[in-house]
């Protein structure tokens, strides 16, 4: 995610710190720590518009790098792997088949011949097997494992309408940090 800002704001408020060590930089990462991890609570609740996912799952996989005042770059980041389907809604039904919820709108979608299956180490999954297994030998065929989507996929949706609002958010932090560090001398 990469937040956009105007360079001449930032450069006034160096400029007003040049006289305090290190000050540029101690404000720069402060305000970019805070602005990051407002724009991470943003960005789960816009996530969880999308995908019906629990706030704390979500938020455990935000993960923050904090800016630091020699290295004023911090980012969020998430994992790139697909989430099993069975940490959405679902319901095995009676008659056969899965129904799943990975909207938030709307019912459960209904997989006919899908069924949660517990593995050795414990997790369910939410299985199938292919529609041409039936023309191989079913062994050979193997068993499909249902995945939502990531969570850096749906990130990857709402961070470009968190930038300009993280980009003010940013600015603003900056000159009160600032401002903060005058008050201290």
């Amino acid at each position: 995610m990469q937040i956009k800002v105007n360079r001449e704001d930032i450069r006034d408020v160096l400029d007003s710190l040049s006289h305090i060590k290190n000050g540029g930089g101690r404000a720069m990462s402060r305000a970019i720590n805070h602005t990051l991890g407002v724009t991470r609570t943003e960005a789960n609740k816009e996530m969880r518009t999308q995908v019906k996912l629990g706030a704390a799952y979500i938020r455990e996989r935000l993960r923050q790098i904090n800016a630091t005042a020699n290295k004023p770059e911090g980012r969020i980041t998430t994992p790139t792997r697909g989430i099993l389907a069975t940490r959405f809604p679902h319901r095995e039904y009676v008659r056969g088949g899965v129904g799943l919820q990975i909207k938030p709108t709307g019912g459960k979608r209904h997989m006919p011949g899908a069924w949660v299956m517990r593995f050795p180490n414990g997790q369910q999954a939410i299985v199938f097997r292919p529609s041409n297994s039936a023309k191989v030998n079913w062994q050979s065929a193997g068993l499909r494992v249902v995945y939502g989507p990531s969570v850096s996929q749906v990130f990857t949706d709402v961070k470009d309408d968190l930038a300009a609002p993280s980009g003010e958010r940013l600015v603003n932090r900056m000159r009160h940090e600032a401002e903060r560090l005058l008050a201290r001398q």
